[in-house]
């Protein structure tokens, strides 16, 4: 076996499991909006949010989906949470200053109306998100893969 041919499976994927971890955070990300939409769901900054996002990588890594399909479903996962809110509040013209329809941020400004409210959430979730799934993807993904090596291993000695 080549040096490509044992790494490759954890970069780009095995089989079929990349497209499932990408359908399962899009069924996810439905779940969350139908939950925010009826206010039952809270999308504020919390360590329960980086708790899905470490989940969902750990998860990824067990059943070796790649860590290109990792951070790219985090990646669209932390898009969703920065961009939902602000897209409700603009749907529905109930924003305001400080509600929940703002985007989850730690010190920075809000914005002025709504529009503007989705458009930083926009830039913030590309900015912001990709760092954040590339660190945390890579994280729980070598957390994942090693579980499942461990335990793939206690089960054949």
């Amino acid at each position: 076996m080549s040096y490509r041919d044992r790494f490759r499976p954890h970069v780009v994927g095995d089989g079929r499991n990349g497209g499932l971890l990408l359908l399962a955070v899009g069924a996810l990300s439905l779940l969350l909006s139908g939950g925010f939409v009826l206010d039952v769901v809270d999308i504020g900054l919390s360590l329960g949010w980086i708790a899905v996002a470490f989940g969902i990588a750990i998860i990824a890594g067990a059943v070796r989906a790649g860590l290109v399909p990792t951070i790219g479903a985090l990646w669209l996962f932390a898009l969703w949470w920065y961009v939902f809110p602000p897209l409700v509040g603009y749907l529905t013209g109930n924003w305001e200053t400080g509600s929940r329809y703002t985007y989850p941020r730690l010190l920075d400004y809000g914005y002025t109306s709504a529009y503007d409210e989705l458009i930083g959430g926009i830039e913030s979730g590309v900015g912001s998100g990709l760092p954040v799934a590339i660190f945390v993807g890579t994280a729980g993904y070598v957390v994942g893969t090693a579980l499942s090596r461990y335990s793939t291993r206690s089960k054949s000695h």
